[in-house]
């Protein structure tokens, strides 16, 4: 299974197979989002996407998220929808 990546106008997102059985998460969030705060909140915005819906993604993947400046301020429901759809295609 080789690496895959979907880009949407919110983030980008890498995925690739690994061989720990294990969901794995990384998150990038540059500063230019915004300043530390904006950045954070963006991280945690993704986190809890990840959390939420873990079940319903592919076991043994490791994911990357590069935040765009679209996260910060986009309702928590709509960035779910987005990330969530992405990853189960």
């Amino acid at each position: 299974q080789g690496e895959k990546r979907r880009i949407n106008s919110i983030c980008t997102v890498f995925w690739i197979g690994n061989q720990f059985g294990l969901r794995r998460l990384g998150i990038i969030a540059s500063k230019k989002i915004g300043n530390a705060p904006a950045r954070n909140r963006a991280k945690r915005k993704i986190r809890e996407v990840f959390r939420l819906n873990k079940s319903k993604f592919k076991p043994a993947l490791d994911i990357v998220v590069i935040s765009g400046k679209g996260a910060v301020d986009l309702p928590f429901s709509i960035l779910e929808n987005k990330i969530s759809r992405i990853l189960q295609a």
